[in-house]
């Protein structure tokens, strides 16, 4: 589409009527031709520059809410004809220098004028032609299901049953919500590009590592496979995507650490541990060492439809050490039965444990499957 000019397009109302056409135009078709011939037409004269920006200032005022839809038509037009104390053009009037009475000033000072306009016109036309917020992606897996994903930077994570995420990647940087559930997090290095998972108002920032995040229940556990990761608090936003600066303490951690932040946002001190007892869920297996009962029964409950309840308090505690089939909570059950003092009921749901002993000891297994 061509831009009609006026016979006098220096005048200020042929630069008006041409940029108010222009912002026609830019509305429906912003193809490179398009644009070529508006930056063409914004060099060609100041004038042309300050009327656009003057009607584009008017533009986003009337965007305001309740702005428009008690303006008539012909107020918002005298409104556009007369307004000329736009912020952008009055900074371009006091940053122009005054007309001088040698001519050579005088050359200057036009020369001036139009390198001003034309900085502005650009940073107008960079703002307006923004790339759009990338939308989210969200990957899940089922009950069971374990599933491994390779991100559009070649990252990989590697999803365990019933766990969910979101990933949102712009130019300056790789974001990622764990919404819940449990992965392994596969770092394509790229330092120019931090690698960001979000858990609640936990962040956690890696350039090239993995590291293995646990979100189930009321706290997150955060453990590194590979390299180093920072983890901190940062407030909490609007948009879950977009992280804030850290708010609470960073807490460095390299290979082999392992650090637990409470339901209250608080950090337990960082811990030594086998990275590879932590990720053995990728081999379908789950290793208990010291594990209360009631912990043990809710890592079952993640990969099977038939789930343990524990119904005493004191059973609840009950300390258990070894090393089972994940899909297979029956290893458990079967393991229970050798403790009289634990009665087991099978039903519909699962399987219902009570004591059936006051004293609680402490059981151990030691399998391999």
């Amino acid at each position: 589409m061509s831009i009609r000019h006026s016979t006098n397009d220096s005048s200020r109302a042929g630069a008006a009527q041409a940029a108010a056409e222009w912002l026609a135009v830019l509305a429906d078709d912003d193809s490179e031709e398009q644009r070529t011939a508006f930056l063409a037409w914004l060099r060609a004269s100041t004038l042309h520059v300050e009327e656009f920006l003057r009607l584009s200032a008017l533009e986003r005022r009337l965007r305001q809410p309740g702005l428009w839809p008690s303006d008539p038509v012909d107020q918002l037009i005298a409104t556009a004809r007369q307004s000329s104390s736009n912020s952008e053009i009055a900074q371009l009037h006091a940053a122009t220098p005054p007309p001088a009475n040698s001519k050579r000033h005088l050359i200057q000072a036009l020369a001036a004028g139009v390198v001003l306009a034309v900085v502005a016109a650009g940073a107008f036309i960079a703002q307006r032609w923004r790339p759009a917020e990338p939308e989210a992606i969200t990957y899940a897996t089922a009950v069971g299901e374990q599933r491994s994903v390779t991100l559009p930077d070649s990252s990989v994570v590697e999803l365990n049953s019933r766990s969910k995420l979101q990933i949102r990647f712009t130019d300056s940087e790789r974001r990622v919500q764990l919404l819940d559930g449990e992965a392994i997090f596969k770092v394509a290095k790229n330092p120019q590009r931090p690698f960001r998972v979000s858990v609640g108002s936990t962040d956690i920032v890696a350039v090239g590592t993995a590291f293995n995040v646990d979100a189930h229940g009321a706290q997150t556990v955060v453990t590194v496979l590979e390299g180093r990761v920072r983890v901190s608090d940062h407030p909490a936003a609007a948009d879950a995507m977009r992280i804030e600066a850290p708010a609470g303490p960073i807490v460095e951690l390299n290979r082999g650490e392992q650090v637990v932040i409470a339901g209250d946002r608080s950090h337990s001190k960082v811990e030594p541990v086998d990275p590879a007892k932590v990720i053995a869920w990728t081999q379908r297996r789950l290793i208990f060492e010291n594990t209360p009962l009631e912990a043990v029964a809710e890592q079952f409950a993640r990969y099977h439809t038939r789930i343990i309840r524990v119904n005493n308090d004191a059973l609840r505690e009950r300390r258990i050490t070894g090393v089972f089939d994940a899909h297979d909570p029956a290893s458990l059950i079967e393991f229970l039965r050798t403790d009289r003092g634990i009665t087991i009921e099978a039903d519909e749901q699962g399987w219902k444990l009570s004591s059936s002993d006051l004293h609680i000891g402490t059981a151990a297994a030691e399998r391999q499957h």
